[in-house]
């Protein structure tokens, strides 16, 4: 075998032109070739056309192109490291090229699917709670209630609360809403009655008319937080598995050469992004890279946007119609980078206040950096508020911190009415430490000056330590102390609260905590004890039973039934007695069919199994309701615009019947039912041992043809049909004969009935 290396740089012959041959060019001596027309001059030195270099993700050579017939042709041996092998006998050139003389590969992470929208149903839901109380022998009563109508084109719901005491009685509105989403455009329009959007500085208040927004909820799947990238080398071909925080998030084949994986999802916080590179020989090299994420960011191009018109809401709770002035809002945020997200709002309320300003978001190093600036008054003048802030969440350790200040002139929507009450500063720390099995510490210190009002500030301390693997000790110290006031002077609180909290399983608690305290607001001193039973997400009970050396006590009993949920409580708490009882449920109407079942608060399905009584229902792969006599379930509380899985076992459907799928996805709207139906078909089928007129058994591989199918003969003449579920003529064929039978209408309510013995008459013998 003759093999010729050159390396080096390249020029053209002297002698004459570079001549046109077929050669395999492969890369590495193992590498799989391809058959190319390529260039060789007298000093045998190989170009290639430039489109080669592509298909073979080589970087073009830094050199003057070879020019032949209006194509670029380079030479492999001009990039830096590289060499060409050429074996003259098998006509191959096999070129030998470092990492770096290679093309990035770009690998994307697997995105999360978007499950297609399952159509909501026409229909309506109902809410309900009753409520009764009877404190110091005084009885009270209460109805909650919520209405929700849904269809295709979005949901319709109100809300309204009855009160019963002595000779009064009333009801009151809370809120009635239409809700329209436009998943394929990440938005949702509200009418009616809303909550406004104050953006990072503002406060929210509670309106009447409409309101525009996008709406991420719409896309459970989208990732709205900046992603992270991870780079490498691959020397040769390799896998390459990626882990963010310890947890695989993809793998993926690499040629040889650079390479960039991107579109990493986060999570909020501190993290480690580790790429391990694997080649054919099991060989390794990890390389690892820190990385910090916040909700506070925006991933590039992304934006965030709210717009509200309306009248300010009075006496919510109250009355059922008392609205204010006009109020109109707007808030706008956009990834402006992976590390740099703008936000601007504004706002105004008739003949009130108004204000508008900006605030962004920096990621520092392993941190958040906030600053917020606006401009706001009302009739009186107007006013500046500035505010900054920073924060970091570790894995040992994190804080957030930040300072607002406003001048006395600064006026918002939403504000205290009572100028005295107006903050003129606020500062927050928290900050927390994990100390491996010596628990965790935080601290927490907030600082409130008002404008007319005492100042105010507060510091709590908290350690929490795990005893053993079931067990929790928590101590937490707090003080607050408000400056001098004309009415009087200062005023101090210091509390103590030592709890500790053992577990028995998943759902069971015993609770031991000692309280106290001095000055205004603080705890009694007092010693108590509780154990607590959690209800099981189904049907079920739980309880709370609680007493203390201060002569209080509560008495909790919660019963779970598949169509209510039953809460009666007892309790006494300085010197004061009191009991109650709930009772808390819903109706829907969906698929023309009325349900009674437990409170609905999230979007639902019904399951229809073809009329089959009493088939298990799995959400999730966990048990979760059985289908009722005329073959359907309800599925309350689903997840909206995320795929719930819907399953039912093919092993728990009778024997006479075949399902063509027994799982599915579905993604309701918000607030709407849709209606999931599993197909499930009848199979009458019977078997028998078909026999000739002399009593022999047809012979084995011979065809029966029933309702035009065909089934095989198996030994000792055994035949198993389907499709039968009449009497019916048959026939059955083999080499050496062919015979004609008759079959019996099927015994009633057998799913596989034994015919027995049937004789199969030769061809043209009566039966």
């Amino acid at each position: 075998m003759l093999f010729v290396l050159f390396a080096g740089p390249t020029w053209a012959a002297a002698s004459g032109e570079p001549a046109e041959a077929v050669l395999e060019v492969a890369l590495g001596q193992d590498g799989v070739g391809e058959t190319m027309v390529v260039l060789r001059d007298a000093k045998n030195v190989l170009y290639l056309d430039e489109n080669d270099f592509g298909k073979l993700r080589l970087h073009l050579p830094q050199t003057a192109p070879y020019m032949r017939d209006g194509r670029r042709y380079f030479a492999p041996a001009a990039i830096a490291g590289c060499k060409v092998a050429i074996d003259e006998t098998r006509q191959r050139a096999v070129i030998f090229a470092p990492s770096s003389a290679f093309e990035t590969t770009h690998v994307r992470s697997a995105d999360r699917q978007r499950p297609p929208l399952t159509p909501a149903s026409p229909g309506a839901f109902f809410n309900y709670q009753v409520s009764a109380q009877q404190i110091q022998g005084q009885t009270t009563g209460g109805v909650l209630g919520e209405l929700g109508l849904f269809a295709g084109a979005g949901v319709v719901t109100s809300t309204g609360v009855g009160r019963a005491d002595g000779g009064l009685h009333e009801w009151v509105r809370l809120d009635t809403t239409y809700t329209r989403d436009f998943p394929d455009q990440l938005e949702t329009l509200n009418v009616g009655d809303a909550i406004s959007d104050p953006g990072s500085w503002g406060t929210a208040v509670r309106f009447a008319g409409v309101r525009w927004s996008r709406n991420f909820a719409l896309r459970p799947d989208l990732l709205t937080t900046p992603m992270l990238s991870t780079a490498g080398t691959a020397t040769v071909p390799s896998t390459v598995d990626v882990f963010v925080n310890n947890q695989l998030v993809t793998t993926s084949s690499l040629p040889p050469g650079p390479f960039v994986v991107d579109r990493l999802p986060t999570v909020s916080g501190t993290g480690d992004v580790s790429v391990v590179v694997r080649d054919a020989l099991g060989r390794e090299q990890t390389v690892s890279q820190s990385f910090y994420s916040s909700v506070s960011l925006l991933a590039t191009g992304l934006s965030q946007y709210s717009v509200d018109l309306g009248s300010v809401r009075d006496d919510y709770a109250l009355a059922s119609d008392h609205y204010g002035p006009m109020l109109g809002e707007a808030t706008y945020r956009r990834g402006i980078s992976d590390t740099f997200t703008m936000e601007g709002h504004a706002e105004f309320l008739s003949g009130a206040a108004r204000a508008a300003g900006a605030t962004a978001a920096f990621g520092v190093g392993p941190g958040i950096l906030n600053v917020e600036l606006a401009n706001g008054g009302d009739a009186s003048g107007s006013g500046w508020l500035a505010g900054v802030g920073a924060e970091h969440r570790g894995r040992h350790f994190g804080f957030v911190a930040n300072t607002t200040w406003a001048t006395d002139e600064f006026a918002q929507v939403g504000e205290p009415l009572v100028p005295a009450m107006r903050v003129r500063r606020r500062s927050l720390l928290q900050t927390g430490v994990a100390m491996g099995r010596f628990g965790s510490l935080s601290l927490a210190y907030v600082d409130e000056t008002y404008r007319s009002s005492p100042a105010q500030q507060t510091v709590g301390l908290t350690h929490s330590i795990g005893l053993g693997a079931t067990g929790t000790v928590n101590l937490t110290l707090s003080r607050t102390h408000t400056a001098d006031s004309m009415p009087g002077p200062a005023q101090n609180s210091t509390s103590a609260f030592l709890i500790y909290v053992h577990s028995f399983g998943q759902r069971r608690a015993f609770t031991v905590s000692g309280a106290s305290g001095s000055g205004v607001g603080a705890p009694a001193d007092a010693v108590s004890a509780s154990i607590t039973e959690s209800p099981p997400v189904g049907p079920g009970s739980g309880y709370r039973l609680s007493a203390s050396s201060a002569g209080s006590y509560d008495a909790d009993w919660r019963q779970q039934l598949p169509a209510a949920d039953v809460e009666i409580e007892a309790a006494r708490n300085q010197g004061i007695e009191g009991r109650s009882a709930y009772v808390s449920g819903a109706m829907t109407w969906l698929g023309g069919q009325i349900n009674i079942t437990r409170s609905v608060s999230g979007s639902f399905a019904m399951v229809d199994v073809a009329g089959l009584a009493d088939v298990p229902v799995y959400v999730e792969n966990q048990l979760t309701t059985h289908t009722d006599s005329s073959g359907r379930a309800l599925l309350f509380n689903l997840r909206p615009y995320e795929a719930n899985r819907i399953s039912i076992s093919a092993e728990d459907l009778p024997l006479d019947t075949a399902v063509a799928q027994t799982s599915t996805a579905i993604a309701p709207p918000y607030r709407s039912g849709v209606i999931a139906r599993f197909p499930v078909d009848r199979i009458s089928s019977g078997t028998f041992r078909l026999v000739t007129d002399d009593g022999q058994a047809v012979p084995v591989g011979a065809t029966v043809t029933l309702n035009g199918k065909e089934f095989p003969v198996v030994r000792d003449g055994m035949v198993y049909v389907t499709g039968y579920d009449r009497s019916t003529r048959a026939d059955a064929t083999w080499p050496e004969g062919h015979c004609e039978f008759e079959l019996a209408s099927p015994p009633a309510h057998e799913p596989l009935p034994d015919l027995g013995v049937v004789q199969c008459h030769a061809a043209g013998v009566g039966t």
